[in-house]
């Protein structure tokens, strides 16, 4: 990421209503049964928090991470306002090494670098959970967004190959189009 892409997010969520909403993700709160709460969260450009602190309500020491001052800070209010506690990290993705075996689950929506793949699967434990979910090649149907920013049909699956695949799904549904996984490292 760059200094634009930290200006772009720290004036995104510069609002005082939160663009995503306070509730989590509803791939996250569908597969909630499979949250033991038991260990560590790692919440990979967790922007306002939402999945942070639902995370957190479960029973996970959470770290979000993003790029952006002011979503950090935003994730910290909505925390509070939830009597929930998580430990936030001003990151840039580009220039930041997740470690090894340190998480029992890694959350990652609605962002893709496919670089970070690799560290998605060093830094989890064995038996962790991936929650993943962001936006497919029929996004840009509905959208703006470049190429490079969404999916390939099955990407997620094949990337993750490795992984017991618990839950996966593409959806395609005018305006939405994304891939959902939960998986879990051997």
């Amino acid at each position: 990421m760059s200094l634009k892409d930290k200006e772009k997010w720290d004036s995104k969520y510069d609002a005082d209503e939160y663009i995503t909403g306070k509730e989590p993700s509803g791939w996250l709160e569908e597969n909630a049964g499979l949250l033991d709460g038991n260990g560590k969260a790692l919440d990979i450009a967790g922007g306002e928090g939402r999945n942070s602190v639902f995370a957190a309500s479960k029973g996970y020491e959470v770290t979000c991470l993003d790029i952006s001052e002011n979503g950090l800070r935003k994730a910290q209010t909505l925390a509070q306002e939830k009597n929930a506690k998580i430990t936030t990290v001003l990151a840039d993705l580009d220039n930041n090494s997740l470690k090894e075996n340190e998480y029992d689950l890694v959350l990652c929506f609605n962002f893709l670098d496919r670089n970070l793949f690799s560290g998605i699967r060093q830094t989890l434990k064995s038996g962790g959970l991936l929650f993943y979910e962001t936006f497919t090649l029929d996004y840009l149907k509905y959208s703006s967004f470049k190429k490079e920013w969404v999916l390939e049909a099955n990407e997620l699956l094949q990337a993750f190959s490795d992984f017991h695949i618990l839950r996966y799904r593409e959806v395609d549904e005018n305006p939405k189009a994304f891939a959902s996984l939960v998986a879990q490292k051997p």
